[in-house]
Formats: C-alpha cells, structure tokens, sequence
C-alpha cells in the first residue's frame, strides 16, 4: 500500500485545532493537562488505520505464494510437481522428471527405498545397472523405466523392466536396450507395488537378473558383478569408454587350494555383442585329482550363438585357475577362484569376442 498526503491538508487537522498533533503548537516537553493521554490515543488511532488499510491491499500477497505447490526445477527442466514415478502403490518418484547427459551416471535412492545405479552403453546403445533394496521388508514388482529426451513423451519410453520381488537388501541387474531411437538425454525412475494397469508387460528389450541360489548376490554399482560374502568371494568388471575390465577376490592363497574332486553347480550372467537383453545359463566346475596339481574343468551351457562353452584341465593353484577355449574359430578366455570354508563356492569370469559374463558355483 503507498500512503499519501494531500498537500491541501496542513497534517491533515485543523490549525485552529487546540490539539497536540496542530503543528503550529509546541510538541516536544507539552504536558498540558489531559493531552498525554489525547495523543496516545490519536496515534493509536492513525496506526490502527494504516495497518488495516495496508492489511487490505495483501491478502493474497506476491502470486504464487498461497502454496502453489509448485516446486523449484530440476535439472533440465525438470519440475518440482508430482512425478510419474507415483504410479501405482508404493512406487518410487526416481529423477524422472528431471533429463541427464548421456555421460551422467545415475545413482539415487527412490522415495520406495530402491537405490538405482544406471549408465549408457553407448557402444552397445542399451542401459545397464543394478537396483538395490535399501529398506527393511521386500519391495514387491520392482521394475524401471527410462524416459528418452529432450522431448519427454509416453512413446519415447523405453522398460518396464520385468517385475521382480527384492528382499531386504537384495540387489538385481537390471538392462533396457535404446537401439534405433532418438534421444540425447534421459530420465529414470523405478517403481514397485501394483500398477495402474495390471496388463502392462514388460519391455521385450529389458531384462532383470538376481541369483536363485541362498547368499550369492548381485553386486552394486559395478557394470556386472557377483558376490559370496559368507564365502569371500566378489567377481565384477568395470568399465571405461568401451573398455571391460574384469576383477577377482581373494587372491590365490594356500586355505583355497580344494582337497577333493568334487563338482560345483551354479550359473553364469551376461552380455552378448549389442543384444541388450541379460543373458543366463547354467554353470559347472569339476575339479579332478591327480598325481600332479588338481585341474578345473569349467562348463558354460546356453550361450547365445555358442551353446556350450567348454575349458578342460586348467591347473589350479591357491584355489586359482586360468585357461582359454576356442568357439566359432574364436577365443574365449576365463578365470576362476575357489573360496569359503571348505572350499564350499567358486567364482569367475568368462570373457570373448563381444561376451562378458561372471559365473558362481556351490560345492554339494
């Protein structure tokens, strides 16, 4: 409110007024009889004017500040409103919203609990991470979807990825291919509980993967990995630009070196050439005496335009061993290290032209 005075109005009272507030008395030190109390009161009189007046004039105050609910944007333009990621009972709100450069690693807790850690593959044009279950009780139907942009819209989304329950801590890979489509950024989200419409199916070019077997695990934050940590065993890559590198632990060491020929039952997980989806198989480790070192033999059945790869008689060392195969007049190399108590798990990877893949097995 802008308070004027009207330059006609001599303070607005009459001079011939005998009050305290005419200005052509005295005011300071007057302490006539009566008066104090009349200019108390005629102050208070004017101040009560110009607040109500003022009260007036801003009710609603600046626009917008009713609690629009509005919230600031996110990066890229993505706003504070709700997102879609509340789709459906206790699904996550993800960063949807917000679009990220290509190069951006994804890496957030959803409001469910799900942590999603997601990076392009440019090379191999697909989407690949993992999803944890950061919370106490199991997320049911977890699944992720992509949204292309710049230009955000329902039929430049790529997933759902197949439904799957994540216990207390459970962690599972998770892979969307983007072959053949447009975009230069992206946003995430990942959602659990029942959706909206229960006949939605899942992408045909996404897949999700977690171990069926007890304490063996998908790990977190790596492109591909697997881990025992009842049995100290961890076997995952990394990865710059197109480059793969595969890790193994423990170290060789004497207390892993097996004691008897046995055969170690699991599964391998993977990736083959550009095809997005995560590829699985069974997995076996025989292990046979002899009269010199104990030698593995390490079985990888169903791989995609290969069937059966097959490594014989590779030395074992400190619970270590090495060797190559040849497919399709190519070479396939792996690595295995046996672990645990007993030697009870093994380990490893399995790497070709276009083929990465870690592989577990338990002893019987």
């Amino acid at each position: 409110m802008n308070l004027t005075v009207n330059p006609s109005m001599n303070s607005t009272m009459n001079p011939s007024m005998n009050s305290p507030l005419n200005p052509s008395l005295p005011s300071a030190g007057y302490s006539g009889p009566g008066h104090q109390p009349a200019v108390r009161l005629a102050f208070a009189l004017l101040l009560a004017l110009g607040l109500a007046a003022c009260a007036g004039t801003s009710e609603s105050g600046p626009e917008g500040a009713e609690g629009s609910g509005e919230g600031p944007e996110g990066p890229e333009g993505g706003s504070g409103e709700g997102r879609e990621g509340s789709e459906g009972a206790g699904s996550g709100d993800g960063g949807e919203g917000a679009q990220y450069d290509l190069t951006h690693t994804y890496d957030m807790v959803e409001s469910n609990g799900a942590r999603l850690v997601l990076r392009y593959d440019a090379a191999n044009e697909r989407f690949t991470g993992t999803v944890t279950n950061t919370t106490g009780a199991t997320l049911t139907d977890v699944r992720v979807e992509i949204h292309l942009g710049p230009n955000r819209s329902e039929t430049n989304e790529i997933g759902p990825t197949p439904w799957r329950d994540l216990a207390p801590g459970e962690i599972m890979l998770v892979s969307l291919g983007a072959a053949g489509r447009n975009f230069s950024r992206y946003g995430v989200h990942v959602e659990s509980g029942p959706q909206d419409d229960p006949n939605t199916l899942a992408d045909p070019v996404s897949s999700s993967f977690a171990p069926p077997l007890g304490p063996w695990a998908v790990m977190g934050g790596v492109e591909l990995g697997l881990e025992n940590q009842g049995h100290g065993l961890e076997v995952w890559y990394t990865r710059q630009g197109n480059a793969w590198t595969p890790h193994l632990s423990p170290n060789p060491a004497p207390e892993h070196q097996p004691t008897g020929a046995a055969t170690w039952t699991g599964e391998w997980v993977g990736y083959q050439g550009t095809d997005p989806m995560i590829d699985t198989g069974a997995a076996r480790v025989t292990v046979t005496l002899g009269t010199g070192a104990p030698e593995a033999a390490l079985t990888l059945d169903d791989v995609p335009t290969l069937g059966t790869l097959q490594w014989d008689a590779m030395p074992v060392t400190g619970g270590r061993f090495s060797g190559t195969a040849t497919a399709n007049a190519q070479r396939y190399d792996a690595t295995g290290q046996f672990g645990g108590t007993g030697q009870a798990g093994v380990a490893g990877y399995a790497t070709g032209p276009d083929f990465r893949s870690v592989f577990y097995g338990e002893k019987p």
